[in-house]
């Protein structure tokens, strides 16, 4: 049974195709994120984080966040809502696209 944070195996390789365009972006680095796991910045700033290789938290504006949500394209956080992340998840390589689209 996965968990909140699980890491299926079988997800490296879009992780780490996802993570090698994000850090193609302009001004974006990765550093390792608080509470585990990869946090993705631009100029200290964090708009992303991964746990795993499957679960992604993106921060949006707020006018983003209700929209994404509303359209189902992603899940509410489960700890910082109210601050505009949102919970996205990688079950196959279709699902990267999709993440790079929120990001």
């Amino acid at each position: 049974m996965e968990g909140y944070y699980s890491r299926p195996r079988t997800n490296t390789p879009l992780i780490t195709s996802l993570q090698d365009w994000i850090l193609q972006l302009p001004n974006v680095t990765k550093a390792a994120h608080t509470f585990g796991g990869t946090e993705f910045q631009v100029q200290g700033l964090e708009f992303m984080h991964a746990h795993g290789t499957s679960h992604l938290d993106i921060r949006l504006s707020s006018e983003d966040q209700e929209r994404i949500l509303k359209e189902g394209k992603a899940e509410p956080h489960r700890f910082a809502p109210q601050a505009g992340w949102v919970t996205f998840r990688i079950r196959s390589e279709g699902d990267v696209e999709a993440a790079k689209e929120l990001i």
